[in-house]
């Protein structure tokens, strides 16, 4: 690796434009007064929004150097964050969801510990035994430890928390799932990391504070039994893919 390694933060979106202009000064902020001490740029990925979260992130584009947009014509998370990781010359590739629910003073040990070789994919863990989170939902914790439970059993991996919004990626390791990869949706980041693991990659939880968004679009009951059907059907998918 680069002695300066050069970092791609990428945050995928879709109908953000209430809060994505404060996210992304509150991020750009941040690099800048923490000293963050490695090149980066920030990814836009914009997935079919349908309000004006093109022509706000359009705009911070022409206002911040670091910024780069992309407008896909189909929604999905993990096609965003694929596409994004994809098209990025980065060293490490990051990604953080919209809402900054992850404290960012954890953004530097997830990179640090993939840039140490340490990790080839970092993930934010809010159930660790460090870990704080800030939430006044327990419907959502209930079932956000349910889907972790479900996604051990059913993908096969040994981590406690899947879904946060938060993770680091040496660029050659997404490069060796890449071809595996097929999750377009929410479940995309469970997929990496089971991939991740069957490749022999080194998977590395770093707990983390998150706070909830009490905005969040994420519907309890419909979302749930959705992820839990695309569960069964990411499990006959791994079972194409043998451990390496």
């Amino acid at each position: 690796m680069a002695d300066n390694p050069f970092i791609d933060i990428t945050i995928p979106l879709y109908n953000e434009e209430k809060r994505i202009e404060a996210s992304v000064r509150k991020l750009i902020r941040f690099l800048r007064e923490s000293a963050f001490p490695y090149r980066y740029e920030l990814t836009l990925a914009n997935n079919a929004s349908t309000d004006g979260s093109r022509r706000i992130i359009e705009s911070l584009a022409k206002e911040f150097a670091q910024i780069k947009v992309i407008n896909l014509e189909k929604k999905g998370k993990g096609l965003a964050v694929r596409t994004a990781w994809s098209k990025s010359g980065a060293d490490i590739l990051v990604f953080m969801d919209a809402d900054m629910s992850s404290d960012l003073e954890f953004l530097r040990p997830l990179v640090d510990g993939v840039i140490s070789g340490k990790c080839d994919l970092a993930i934010g863990n809010r159930l660790g035994p460090s870990s704080r989170v800030y939430s006044r939902r327990v419907a959502r914790k209930i079932v956000s430890r349910a889907y972790n439970i479900a996604a051990r059993i059913f993908a096969g991996t040994r981590v406690a928390d899947h879904q946060c919004g938060f993770k680091a990626m040496r660029r050659e390791s997404f490069l060796k799932i890449l071809p595996f990869a097929e999750e377009d949706g929410y479940l995309f980041d469970t997929e990496w990391i089971a991939l991740s693991s069957r490749q022999g990659l080194k998977v590395c939880p770093v707990d983390i504070i998150w706070y909830d968004d009490l905005d969040s679009k994420v519907m309890l009951i419909d979302d749930s039994l959705k992820v839990f059907k695309s569960l069964l059907k990411l499990r006959r998918r791994l079972a194409r893919h043998p451990r390496s």
